[in-house]
């Protein structure tokens, strides 16, 4: 099974260097999904979305002010150049842990993969994302 994580518009538009790191990654991904779903390996994508009042969102954000992957925005959206099947799953995060407070462990729990790979970004917050 392949989990893709926070491959997110806001982390690439907003942050110049995994903007830099864009197209490749892209392209590992896409390869990488190719391969599971030809396999008939499930692919679940992880993604972050936030309320547009910060109520749900880390401490870190709210007393920063940082406004990213605002639910409504394109900014919480998979890239769109990542190809995503329609009955593939997506977890929607509200921490930097995918399972806190999702259903990610009962999926894998259902799906009992014999083995599970793991791509996309880690992001941390930084000073310069603040509106």
């Amino acid at each position: 099974m392949l989990v893709v994580i926070d491959m997110l518009v806001d982390f690439f538009e907003r942050q110049p260097a995994l903007s830099a790191q864009r197209a490749p990654l892209v392209t590992a991904i896409k390869t990488l999904a190719r391969a599971f779903r030809t396999r008939g390996q499930p692919v679940i994508w992880v993604r972050q979305e936030f309320r547009p009042d910060l109520s749900d969102a880390f401490l870190e954000m709210r007393r920063l002010g940082i406004k990213m992957t605002i639910k409504g925005t394109d900014g919480c959206r998979i890239l769109p150049e990542l190809e995503r099947a329609s009955d593939e799953v997506v977890i929607v995060k509200k921490r930097y842990s995918a399972f806190f407070g999702t259903g990610l462990d009962q999926t894998l729990r259902e799906l009992n993969p014999d083995s599970l790979v793991l791509a996309g970004v880690d992001n941390s917050f930084r000073n310069e994302l603040r509106n």
